[in-house]
Formats: C-alpha cells, sequence, structure tokens
C-alpha cells in the first residue's frame, strides 16, 4: 500500500496543492473556442460596438461596428468610421464586400486587426510557442506564453487563468522584427454568449499611448429573420475565407533601392500600401495607405510590385486576400 501510495504521488494521481501546467498549445487552443464568437453554437443576435479612435489627449474619432448574426451560413458585419463604410455578407465559403473605397485604409485595418484577434492566436508554419508562465495583473491570475519567430518574440498572449479567455496581446519591439503600430492590445469584461467569451471592452496602444476603444453597447436577440439583410450588396466582391485559413508567405523579397538625393537630404520614413495577394502569388491593387517623400515612395512601389508569395490558401486550394505592405527607409548610423 506504501509503495503505491508513492507511485500514485510521482505519477500525479494526487496534486497536494500544485497546480496542473497547461501546455501553451492547449491554451490557444481553448482561447480559440471560447472567442471564435461568429461560429457554430452562438445563437442569432445583434451586437453592437461604439468605436473611439485617440488622437491626441483630448481629440477623438467615433465610429461603429454592428455584426448581425444568424448562423455561420447567413451574417453580416457593418463598419463605419469616419466617411469609409464597409458592410460585408458572410456565408460558409467566404464574404461579400462592398465599401465606399477600392482599398483598405490604414486605419481600418489596424481596427480589424483590434477586432479580431483570432488570427493572433492561429500559429503559422514558422512560428513557434514559448513555456507558459504564470503572472498577476490587476488581482488576476493570467497565463502568459510567447509566440517566436526567427528567435525572436513577435507577441505575448495572456489569458485569464481561470477562465482562459483572451487578456492581452502584446508585440515587443525587437532587433529583428518590425513590431505593428498598435504595440499592445486589452481585452476585458469578458461575458458569456454562448458558450463562447465575449469581451465587453477592447483597449488598443501605441506604444504606451491608449489609441483606440472599443466597447460593446448593446446585445440584441433576433427573433425574426430578415433575408434581405444578407443579400450581397450592389458591386460587390468576393473574397473566401475558412477557419484554418493558411497565411500567404513571402517567397521573392525584392529590396528597395534607396534612392540617392533621398540619401543625401538624410531622408527617412515608412511607406505603407494596400495590395492584394493573388491567387497565383502575385501582389496586386497596390495602393499608397502611408506617404513619405516621392522618391521613398516610388522606390518602394517598384520594388514591392515585384515581390512574389506562397499564396494564402484554404486546405489545398489557393485564394487571394486583402493585406497591407510595411517599406521601411532607415539610414545607418
Amino acid at each position: 500500500m506504501v509503495l503505491a501510495f508513492l507511485a500514485a504521488l510521482t505519477s500525479g494521481a494526487f496534486c497536494l496543492g500544485t497546480e496542473d501546467k497547461a501546455s501553451p498549445e492547449s491554451l490557444l487552443a481553448q482561447a480559440r473556442k471560447l472567442g471564435n464568437v461568429w461560429s457554430d453554437g452562438t445563437p442569432a443576435v445583434k451586437v453592437r460596438t461604439e468605436i473611439k479612435i485617440l488622437y491626441g489627449k483630448e481629440k477623438t474619432a467615433p465610429g461603429h461596428y454592428v455584426v448581425t448574426w444568424i448562423s455561420p451560413l447567413r451574417w453580416r458585419d457593418e463598419l463605419e468610421f469616419s466617411n469609409y463604410k464597409r458592410v460585408r455578407i458572410h456565408d460558409s465559403k467566404g464574404y461579400w464586400q462592398q465599401s465606399t473605397l477600392s482599398y483598405t485604409p490604414e486605419i481600418i485595418l489596424e481596427l480589424d486587426s483590434v477586432l479580431d484577434f483570432i488570427p493572433t492566436l492561429k500559429i503559422q508554419p514558422k512560428e513557434g510557442l514559448g513555456e507558459v508562465e504564470t503572472r498577476e495583473k490587476d488581482g488576476i491570475q493570467q497565463k502568459c506564453t510567447e509566440v517566436k519567430r526567427a528567435a525572436e518574440t513577435e507577441r505575448v498572449l495572456c489569458f485569464d487563468g481561470a477562465n482562459e479567455g483572451l487578456l492581452s496581446v502584446e508585440f515587443p519591439k525587437t532587433a529583428n522584427l518590425d513590431p505593428p503600430e498598435i504595440s499592445r492590445v486589452e481585452y476585458s469584461g469578458l461575458n458569456k454568449l454562448a458558450d463562447k467569451l465575449i469581451p465587453y471592452q477592447v483597449h488598443a496602444f501605441r506604444d504606451r499611448t491608449l489609441s483606440v476603444i472599443a466597447e460593446v453597447k448593446e446585445i440584441t436577440p433576433i427573433t425574426e429573420d430578415d433575408p434581405g439583410l444578407f443579400a450581397p450588396p450592389t458591386n460587390a466582391e468576393f473574397w473566401p475565407s475558412c477557419d484554418e485559413m493558411q497565411s500567404a508567405e513571402l517567397v521573392k523579397h525584392v529590396p528597395p533601392i534607396y534612392p540617392t538625393s533621398a540619401r543625401s537630404n538624410h531622408q527617412e520614413g515608412t511607406v505603407m500600401f494596400y495590395g492584394v495577394i493573388e491567387a497565383d502569388g502575385t501582389i496586386s491593387h497596390v495602393t499608397l495607405i502611408r506617404s513619405a517623400t516621392p522618391s521613398l515612395q516610388s522606390a518602394a512601389a517598384d520594388a514591392v510590385r515585384q515581390w512574389r508569395y506562397k499564396p494564402a490558401s484554404c486546405g489545398s486550394t489557393p485564394i487571394r486576400i486583402q493585406t497591407s505592405i510595411k517599406v521601411n527607409f532607415r539610414l545607418k548610423r
């Protein structure tokens, strides 16, 4: 009996105050399951979210995001900010999109990344996970893990130790990686929606400065279905999508040629483009969405149009996707 008891202790049958350590893979899988609100099991609802973009200490720009959900086969989302408006009608194969512009502005791309955190929970082929560390913040026990690429930390994910919902995503500055403009996103006010968790407050930061606030204002059950809401809008464009989509991967990178005049004048800057990575790996619809000097913009565009990708895919089927491309020009000191 003594030997059996000792064997039970060493095998883990008795915990005696120790805590089971979750694997990083299980944490991400559980967070995806809880956070993937727009999926099977969610009842028919309409969710209205108010958005504020903060400029300086007192300037704000309002917007709103509304999701009308019936099922994975029929739902729509509307994003409106300033004079930009976008409507997407979703089904099981992707979505029809109509917007007021032929490209997506930088601020809208940032809002998309803040409002939809599921892509940050997907580990791509060249990424790896660090060990799970336990932390405490604001009285909440958190479980955190690093996502690494090429030995550098790309992002840090922290989850609620009690319900394992996502609490924050941080993009640290490193020597070899170019972090996004949004450096940290915090999700709070996690509430149940059927068997999912929906954050009622989302705060995004640029460095330590609060930049985006998104707050769920209303969740209303839908009792009557209006089929007209889910008809593709006039002149809408279809974009394939799937739950386990593999991201596009850059396979041919042509570096930009730093213009001689820009070097002589000590000109630096970051140029950003909207683009579409086509199913054959080429890039199209290249549109400037963050400017620098004309010579830097021209050099960046000439290079980017020569880039080639392994396209995004659903299973073995390549698909076209919208993306943003950032080109940095920095002089060596």
